[in-house]
Parts: C-alpha cells; sequence; structure tokens
C-alpha cells in the first residue's frame, strides 16, 4: 500500500465516522476541515507534491465554509 493510498483511507474512514456519529451540519464541516488539515500536515512530509497540491482546494473550500459558520453563528450571538 502507498502512502497516498493509506491518506486516502485514513480520510475516508475519518468521513464515515464523522457521518454516523454528527447530526448537525457545522459540526461536520468543522470535523472535516480538522482531519483534512491533520492529515495534510502529518503526512505532508511523506506525500508527492502532487497529492499535496490536490488537497489544497479541498482545504481552502473547507476554510471557506468554516468562516461563514464563524460569521453566521457570530451574527446570531450579536442578535
Amino acid at each position: 500500500m502507498d502512502v497516498d493510498d493509506a491518506i486516502v483511507l485514513t480520510l475516508a474512514i475519518w468521513v464515515v465516522i464523522c457521518t454516523i456519529l454528527v447530526k448537525t451540519i457545522d459540526v461536520y464541516v468543522t470535523l472535516l476541515l480538522i482531519g483534512l488539515l491533520v492529515v495534510a500536515e502529518v503526512a505532508g512530509n511523506f506525500i508527492k507534491p502532487e497529492t499535496k497540491q490536490g488537497l489544497k482546494p479541498a482545504i481552502y473550500f473547507l476554510l471557506f465554509v468554516f468562516l461563514v459558520i464563524v460569521v453566521r453563528k457570530v451574527m446570531e450571538v450579536l442578535s
């Protein structure tokens, strides 16, 4: 098994666990972001640069969604 395959398998297991255990989409997206960032950081030295570049759009998208969630929660508190 290649390192890239192990990373994909780890992320897939993380997504399945999050899907089973989490009820709200806010927490789900946050956990996906945390899992993706942890895997990218821990395995960053072991994966190919092309694979690392492939993870970046997913990280940026989840960061944007997380920012939207945070802004929405702040607006709820302020109103």
